[in-house]
């Protein structure tokens, strides 16, 4: 048996339905060239903590040619999965994540929040994906009661060239007792939904990354200086490397459970960071406060959470820097809670540039 929960192509025009009246459009942002926000000086890197629940990233072959798996691996309890594929088959491709049951008791599939968008742009369709996913993942809700070996099917209807993208969160419980329960996790693409998701081969894998790792989020503080000036600091920049500035605890090491061996996750797809930035006013008047975001390594389209609302940005590529938030702060200074990751499509580091100004 299966169960499945459908979601057809969503297009341009969808990114700018779906997102709802808290976000921000992206024709109100305003761009800066980022030479005018320089030089700016480099913040104190907060160290960062892994929580959550493990992450399945699946991203590779990031371009199928065929039918197949991606992707397969067994996870316990709470669990993100982030899966990025384009369909290069030649025809309409269903790309899907499939939740099995191989337990010999029913397992009750919770989701909290769940972001799935398909669009001929790589990086919008991440765009509508992750702001529909932070824009609903507070809320729980009861998504299957799995018998032994039942699988439920999480589908989009991917065009051929489109790009399906996603993000979602599941918790499987045991149904007697309400134990975590252990579950196998497919990603996947057919034309005709297989009746057992499990005997559907896994492709070989491309230059890019899929693999499980031990947490989906990241938390941490992150202090702004007023006296400072102009500061930034670098969020999901390279894990190692030449180029890269990345912050204390950002990145773990995880496993390919398809081909074996330890994996990274550079750029942290899938990976929410959940910041307390606190604004230290250390001047004696109300200051305005402006925060801009800077695709340094390169472009597309970002989602940021700032207190309440949620922003989504235009194209921004590495000469620009998108300005989704200005406020005031009085002489105590404020703290906000803020919550972004990078989008599927798009490329990272995701630069924050803070500063400050007279009121006027």
């Amino acid at each position: 048996m299966k169960k499945s929960k459908s979601l057809l192509h969503i297009g341009l025009m969808g990114a700018l339905l779906l997102t709802g009246s808290a976000t921000a459009l992206a024709d109100e942002a305003e761009l800066v060239p980022i030479e005018s926000l320089k030089p700016a000086v480099p913040m104190v890197k907060p160290i960062l903590t892994g929580t959550g629940g493990s992450l399945i990233l699946s991203d590779s072959p990031e371009s199928p040619k065929t039918e197949g798996a991606y992707y397969r691996d067994s996870v316990t309890g709470s669990f993100r999965v982030f899966w990025h594929h384009q369909n290069m088959t030649g025809e309409p491709l269903t790309v899907a994540v499939a939740v099995t049951n191989e337990s010999d008791e029913p397992v009750m599939l919770f989701s909290n929040g769940i972001g799935l968008a398909t669009d001929y742009y790589p990086d919008i369709a991440g765009q509508v994906a992750l702001a529909d996913f932070m824009s609903n993942h507070a809320a729980q809700k009861k998504e299957a009661i799995l018998q032994p070996g039942e699988s439920y099917y999480l589908t989009a209807l991917t065009e051929n060239t489109y790009t399906a993208s996603g993000i979602a969160n599941f918790t499987a419980y045991t149904q007697k007792g309400h134990r975590d329960a252990m579950v196998t996790v497919t990603t996947l693409g057919y034309k005709e939904q297989p009746a057992n998701p499990l005997d559907v081969p896994v492709l070989t894998k491309d230059m890019h990354v899929r693999g499980t790792f031990p947490h989906a989020d990241r938390t941490g503080t992150l202090e702004y200086n007023t006296s400072s000036g102009n500061s930034l600091i670098r969020i999901s920049s390279a894990a190692a490397g030449p180029w890269s500035d990345s912050m204390p605890g950002e990145y773990e090491e995880g496993w390919n459970a398809v081909d074996g061996g330890a994996v990274i996750n550079n750029g942290n797809y899938g990976v929410m960071y959940h910041l307390n930035v606190a604004i230290n006013n250390e001047e004696n008047v109300k200051r305005v406060i402006s925060v801009y975001d800077n695709p340094s390594g390169g472009a597309g389209h970002y989602v940021i959470r700032w207190g309440k609302d949620l922003f989504r940005s235009p194209f921004v590529n590495y000469q620009m820097a998108w300005k989704f938030t200005r406020f005031t702060v009085n002489k105590k200074g404020k703290t906000v809670a803020a919550e972004l990751s990078l989008t599927g499509g798009a490329a990272g580091p995701q630069t924050l540039y803070f500063t400050n100004s007279d009121v006027k």
